[in-house]
């Protein structure tokens, strides 16, 4: 992966290493199996870029390893970029020094926008978040199994990284979607991983509305991190599952502060 963050947004700078970004890309983008293959791809690069696990200005994987990775013809892959580049997702530059590269993230809302997007999403919620108990956790347990040294170290420098972003918000959503997907990755099962990936993309406008709640909330889900990623590197898998739970359910009172009326699940 190539390239520079967007102008003026010094905090998107080391958000992950290049090796990091390769590994977890060469997860992410796995064979496509769905029979509306552009839709599916677009939904799959789309998901990368809104969960912010690229940054603006990285360059994708070439056209042709592109496919040969998502198992689908060039001519599919062409259609599905000129969607997102449409969309201003993403720009693609032809020449030597050409490629596809990610042109922005999606935008946080405003304050006065908040209400329509909660508006729109209030019947997805719940279903998101009960996937979300069942799926993350596990991955944080089967990460204490089987994450190796090196996975661990990259966790701990993103979380390192992380302090003080807080007050960058859109910064900080990225960090916090790398962890919760290098957990995923460091769980070592591809279909816990595609399911991480794709509850950060559902989760993106959700978690993004958090952005009105103080520093000292979000200081508060760094701290949770870094105990997390501490029974992952001791591994202890039964801590690293009930930490990722009860950071999980600190995060849905927020979201339910937000939307009160959606149904708290039964504990």
């Amino acid at each position: 992966m190539k390239g520079q963050p967007e102008k003026g947004d010094r905090g998107a700078r080391g958000v992950a290493s290049e090796g990091t970004v390769d590994r977890l890309l060469s997860a992410v983008f796995a064979p496509v199996r769905s029979r509306n293959v552009v839709e599916e791809t677009v939904e799959r690069i789309a998901g990368v870029i809104k969960a912010r696990l690229v940054k603006v200005g990285d360059q994708l994987p070439p056209e042709r390893e592109l496919a040969r990775r998502l198992g689908i013809s060039r001519s599919t892959l062409r259609g599905a970029l000129r969607i997102l580049a449409d969309a201003g997702y993403l720009e693609v530059r032809r020449g030597r020094t050409g490629g596809t590269f990610v042109a922005r993230w999606p935008e946080v809302p405003r304050a006065r926008e908040r209400r329509a997007v909660l508006n729109r999403l209030r019947h997805d919620i719940p279903a998101i978040l009960d996937f979300r108990r069942a799926v993350e956790p596990a991955a944080a347990e089967l990460a204490a199994e089987r994450a190796s040294a090196v996975e661990i170290r990259e966790l701990a420098q993103l979380l390192s990284s992380m302090r003080g972003a807080e007050r960058n918000f859109t910064v900080y959503r990225a960090y916090d979607a790398r962890f919760h997907v290098g957990i995923a990755a460091a769980a070592k099962s591809p279909l816990l991983l595609d399911s991480v990936v794709r509850l950060q993309t559902s989760l993106t406008e959700i978690l993004d509305l958090i952005v009105h709640h103080s520093e000292e909330v979000l200081r508060h889900s760094t701290e949770y991190h870094w105990r997390i990623l501490e029974a992952i590197r001791e591994h202890r898998p039964a801590q690293a599952r009930q930490l990722m739970l009860d950071h999980i359910r600190a995060t849905e009172n927020i979201v339910h502060g937000l939307v009160p009326e959606v149904e708290v699940p039964a504990r």
